[in-house]
């Protein structure tokens, strides 16, 4: 056995985007693994029938989204072979694959017709209408390089893990599998499309948007529209404020449609909820609103597998199917929609991320990840509730591998409510002996861990240091009011709760050195150190990444800035009343750091720009009360460490151990 390390990124493969074929017990999904020569992430089409070996379907090395056909002859999937992501076709037992959509822009999701003879897609299309991959480009030297220069009228121009936005938006296409037929686009203007579900009938499509003057203003508050396949009626809403939509399905009654949602009120601190309206677009109304936990998973990771959590139906027509975060772990869990009650399927301590059911409604289809393996897929009786693993890529590399088990405990601040969480230890722990701690913080703050593989916490371990993490309030999965608790004020609960964690783990594990601690996070958890940083001087070293520094910068730079404004109750920077950006942005404390600091940020970070280190390096150099260091990474975003490029993100975790060598 030997230790982790983080080229092992390139080792593991990670499995999800479920579906099952229509008649077989054939399941269909997507593998990522990391490529050390090219320095991407490949993707191809496996398949697996339980009792069976995996098959390789499609070779890659970007093949994703793999749908089987409503009448069971071919798979779909999403590939960039011709360029741009497009839906290519195969037949179900083998062949050759056959190019579907050939747009300028990207296919962006898909789905197909109930009648098999065709797809509808969300795609990229420009103003001027659909474009094709082969339309010449103009010879025209003014264009072809002014083409860099960007153009900005809209508020909502860039988002991170994107881009900044061009003239191209995502539409509603649908069309025939027919060489002859061409596209047709469904839906047209500057506003943008996510999301796809088809009537029995093919005669409905369900998309979310968000029409009107405020298209821009509050773009991401998206509602369920109706869109008729036959260009009979315009776009119709379906759903109105203060809900905004995540995802919906056609119900199994003629007229009904279910949806996720939250309110947006609560600025991302509400559950995601079960709701029900009609054709006509009648007010919501709750479905298992005694469930207070959100529909979705939550579990944070640094090593995401290709996800999904739809909707799905039980044959009976009375139930939903839906992963639901609880507690620090994800769990599938079967709605009745009748009497609104909730039965959890899967008991087990571990995190569910990717759905599909078989037909019969008999049988799932489940990809899903503990802290010692990053990614499986189980096949799980519904009616019995007994799981068997039928996809275990990385087992033959775990087994070479002495990993950590997280043990997980109870902390509690003063007045403050219980929480979850977990302690690692190293894993050559030796007895009697006393090791550094690294306190770990998650992003969001509106996520959860739970008991996910992280490789940044087995790396730490490998390296002799203990790791402590929980969920402080604001933390999902723990109910609404506990989220909420921190929605207008961070700093305060979330900072007692975050070092509750760190106390309780060393007084109850013998083998932390409490005069060795360090404290690391990433994003909201990057906020947090830096506040930690300025009110405590108790951590010898400290590494903060993709950061909140400064409030006042963050409301014009970030993608999502101006939503920002709500939590101060509509106080903007610059109006004189600005003691809310003052207490809340970490800079203010800036002076009082003496903690050697590693900042970490990415140069194309949208979300929290690189500005924020830039402020906190500048003014931690001009104090000079501590050593500070600040890596740059060229060409990232935001979730570098999680779906950025292989060798970036060995040499982050590099970096990291490397700064706690120094000063930990």
């Amino acid at each position: 056995m030997r230790k982790i390390t983080p080229e092992d990124l390139f080792e593991f493969r990670l499995v999800g985007a479920l579906n099952i074929h229509p008649t077989r017990h054939l399941v269909a999904y997507q593998e990522e693994q990391a490529n050390r020569e090219t320095n991407h992430n490949d993707s191809r089409i496996m398949t697996v029938e339980p009792g069976q070996e995996p098959r390789v379907f499609t070779r890659g090395p970007s093949d994703r989204q793999p749908r089987f056909s409503p009448n069971g002859l071919h798979l779909a999937f999403l590939s960039e072979r011709s360029g741009t992501k497009q839906v290519w076709v195969m037949p179900t037992d083998g062949g050759e694959p056959r190019q579907v959509t050939k747009l300028k822009g990207a296919v962006e999701e898909y789905q197909w017709m109930p009648d098999s003879k065709g797809l509808v897609y969300i795609a990229l299309i420009s103003g001027n209408g659909i474009e094709y991959e082969d339309d010449p480009e103009p010879d025209n030297p003014y264009r072809k390089f002014n083409r860099d220069v960007k153009v900005i009228t809209e508020t909502f121009h860039k988002f991170d893990g994107v881009g900044y936005f061009n003239e191209y938006r995502p539409h509603v296409v649908m069309q025939s599998l027919e060489e002859d037929d061409a596209p047709r686009q469904l839906t047209a203007g500057p506003m943008r499309h996510s999301g796809l579900a088809v009537s029995e009938n093919g005669r409905w499509v369900l998309t979310l948007s968000r029409y009107g003057d405020d298209y821009d203003r509050n773009a991401g508050r998206n509602h369920v529209y109706l869109i008729d396949t036959e260009g009979s009626a315009p776009p119709k809403a379906l759903t109105h404020d203060p809900l905004s939509v995540e995802a919906a399905v056609f119900g199994d009654e003629k007229e009904s449609v279910y949806f996720l949602a939250q309110d947006w009120t609560e600025l991302g601190y509400d559950n995601t909820a079960l709701y029900r309206t009609d054709l006509n677009g009648s007010e919501a109304q709750p479905v298992a609103e005694d469930w207070d936990r959100p529909w979705s998973n939550l579990a944070v990771s640094d090593m995401p597998a290709p996800s999904g959590n739809p909707l799905c139906w039980d044959s009976d027509g009375q139930h939903l199917y839906s992963l639901t975060s609880r507690n620090g772990a994800t769990h599938l869990a079967r709605i009745n929609i009748d009497t609104h009650s909730v039965e959890l399927i899967t008991h087990r301590d571990q995190v569910y991320y990717s759905l599909a059911l078989t037909a019969d409604g008999r049988y799932a289809a489940l990809a899903a990840t503990h802290p010692t393996n990053p990614g499986y897929i189980e096949w799980i009786s519904l009616r019995e509730k007994d799981a068997r693993i039928i996809a275990n890529p990385n087992k033959a590399i775990l087994d070479t591998l002495s990993l950590a088990q997280p043990e997980r405990f109870t902390a509690q601040a003063p007045g403050g409510p219980p929480l979850d969480a977990w302690v690692m230890r190293p894993v050559d722990l030796e007895p009697g002996q006393k090791v550094p701690l690294a306190l770990e913080i998650h992003g969001g703050p509106m996520m959860m861990y739970a008991q996910s593989f992280f490789l940044e916490f087995q790396w730490l371990a490998a390296n002799g240091y203990g790791v402590v993490y929980g969920n402080p309030r604001g933390s999902q999965g723990y109910g609404k009011a506990f989220c909420t608790a921190i929605q207008k004020e961070w700093g305060n609960r979330d900072y007692a709760d975050i070092m509750a964690c760190l106390d309780t783990a060393i007084a109850t594990y013998d083998w932390v050195d409490c005069s060795h601690l360090g404290v690391l996070g990433g994003s909201y958890g990057g906020y947090m150190t830096n506040w930690i940083l300025g009110h405590s001087t108790r951590f010898k070293a400290a590494v903060t990444m993709r950061s909140v520094a400064d409030w006042r910068a963050m409301v014009g730079t970030g993608d999502l800035g101006w939503h920002w404004i709500q939590r101060t109750q509509g106080q903007w920077p610059w109006s004189g009343e600005d003691e809310w950006y003052r207490q809340q942005s970490p800079i203010t404390y800036v002076g009082n750091i003496t903690t050697p600091l590693l900042i970490e940020h990415q140069e194309g970070d949208l979300r929290c720009p690189i500005e924020q280190g830039q402020i906190l390096f500048t003014a931690l150099k001009y104090f000079n009360q501590a050593p500070v260091k600040f890596i740059r990474y060229p060409e990232e975003f935001h979730g570098m460490s999680r779906n950025g490029k292989p060798w970036h993100r060995v040499y982050r975790l590099n970096s990291i151990t490397d700064w706690f060598a120094e000063y930990l």
